[in-house]
């Protein structure tokens, strides 16, 4: 009798698994065949399961629009065309959305990241460009700080951590913080290299709350901040300027930085969903910052005519007495790092990969196939990137592939670049990203030039976890060369 227990709860597992790993067979849906193998099994518990490397194996196996796969116990959606996912998360009507970014505050529900898109406006951000200026100067400073006969080396991946840090530090908490110096401070844990994200997250452990005494920290920073620009109406011209601008009701795209005090009940956001928004921003925005400019120079190294190129197009910018740029076009004007840029997002692209879970069963156009409530649709961003049918060559770093009209006489698809995201899941902050990535690159190609070590190239591995990341001992490690550059501008005068 007691052998027949073990015996029949085998079996409820077993047609369990087979139920689930047959989801994809049972809808008609072409799919990958359904395997639980040990070796998996044993990559997954040693966390050394590449989950987007799986994801884009599974994308060149498929030859449909829509293929398949299983992560784990959870039956996945892949969409192989770029139009039908532009269609599914421009134009299905809210099915698609994501959750993290719903609000609601008493009988309204909206979605706050359309509701803090004109922060991110050019409007908005000409004023935060000195500010930005200031932290790549001290950057700059700090790096001058490590000159031995005009050379610097050291792991750049780590040095724009913090750069990104320090940026999201000035405009998002309101902080003066300079971690090239401040060893100890709160924010400095963020900049540390994040080897630690477990590759099974993505698989089992999403959407589960993270509860750490630094989260109420950053609450404290917060409160202390909102409470001074609300009740002593101090002006900063920052983010949690339109933070607190935005909880008390007041119109974003207007041109006034006074905050416009509602009652405290009509305040659209507690300071504690404030505090949680701002965070939501730091996190996001870290990797993706710190990994696009890291690996701008991990390929501009390699290429020196591609540096002189950037050179020369910092050289014929219009600064100040101090070396500043003065207005938002000058960044926008800079067409040969803007293809750099792209290029990079293209090859290594912030967010590889898409993924939404689908409220209510939607059909996708022009097919018979449904998705169900609750199942989860997957655009693979890495793949589609690197497909030799849209970008021919596509693991060479070529950023003339963008120039304009080479891109129209090209058979190249268009629409394949997505860079800061695709559809409804497109990065609202993708002006401030370009921003900062630029202001860090004209900072640096304007004060040093950049040496490879070919040595390095054995031992240096782009890894995605999920964002891009540089793994290797020492991380991405170049010699940084001193140049000799405006003799108005005030760094000069600390410069070997």
């Amino acid at each position: 009798m007691w052998l027949l227990l073990p015996i029949l709860l085998y079996s409820i597992v077993f047609l369990y698994v087979r139920h689930i790993y047959s989801h994809w067979r049972r809808k008609g849906i072409p799919s990958e065949p359904a395997t639980l193998s040990w070796d998996f099994l044993c990559q997954a518990y040693r966390r050394e399961f590449r989950h987007v490397e799986a994801i884009c194996e599974a994308y060149h196996e498929g030859r449909d629009r829509l293929h398949g796969i299983y992560c784990f116990f959870r039956p996945v959606l892949l969409v192989r065309n770029v139009e039908l996912a532009r269609h599914v998360l421009q134009q299905a009507n809210g099915h698609f959305m994501e959750t993290k970014w719903d609000y609601v505050k008493g009988y309204r529900r909206f979605n706050l990241l359309e509701k803090l898109a004109p922060m991110f406006g050019t409007k908005r951000l000409q004023p935060m460009l000195l500010n930005t200026q200031d932290v790549a100067n001290q950057m700059i400073h700090h790096l001058q700080q490590r000159e031995l006969q005009g050379v610097v080396e050291l792991d750049v991946q780590q040095l724009l951590r913090i750069y990104a840090v320090n940026i999201m530090g000035n405009l998002v908490y309101g902080l003066d913080v300079n971690n090239f110096e401040q060893q100890d401070h709160i924010l400095n844990s963020f900049a540390e290299n994040t080897a630690q994200h477990s590759n099974l997250q993505c698989f089992t452990l999403r959407g589960v709350p993270q509860k750490s005494t630094l989260t109420y920290r950053l609450l404290d920073i917060i409160q202390r901040n909102v409470e001074q620009r609300e009740e002593r109406g101090i002006i900063r011209k920052d983010m949690l300027q339109l933070l607190v601008k935005f909880r008390n009701g007041n119109d974003l795209g207007s041109d006034k930085w006074q905050v416009e005090h509602a009652i405290e009940e009509d305040k659209l956001m507690s300071i504690k969903r404030l505090a949680q928004v701002a965070e939501d921003l730091l996190q996001s925005a870290l990797d993706s910052l710190a990994s696009t400019i890291t690996l701008t120079l991990y390929e501009i190294a390699q290429q020196p005519l591609i540096v002189e190129k950037l050179q020369a197009e910092i050289k014929e910018l219009q600064s100040d007495g101090d070396g500043q740029l003065q207005l938002l076009e000058q960044l926008e004007g800079m067409k040969y790092m803007e293809m750099c840029v792209k290029e990079t997002l293209r090859k290594y692209p912030p967010v590889p990969l898409i993924e939404r879970t689908c409220r209510k069963s939607y059909t996708l156009p022009a097919t018979k196939f449904t998705v169900g409530e609750g199942k989860t649709l997957m655009i693979p961003l890495l793949a589609i990137q690197r497909d030799e049918k849209y970008f021919s060559e596509p693991l060479k770093y070529k950023p003339l592939r963008f120039l304009h009209d080479k891109l129209k006489q090209s058979t190249q698809c268009p629409s394949a670049f997505v860079g800061f995201g695709i559809g409804g899941a497109q990065c609202v902050a993708q002006n401030f990203a370009k921003m900062v990535i630029k202001v860090a690159l004209i900072k640096l190609l304007q004060h040093y030039d950049i040496e490879w070590d070919e040595n390095a190239a054995a031992v240096v591995e782009v890894s995605h976890l999920p964002a891009p990341l540089i793994t290797s001992p020492d991380g991405l490690r170049l010699k940084l060369k001193a140049r000799e550059i405006l003799a108005h501008s005030h760094y000069r005068k600390n410069s070997i």
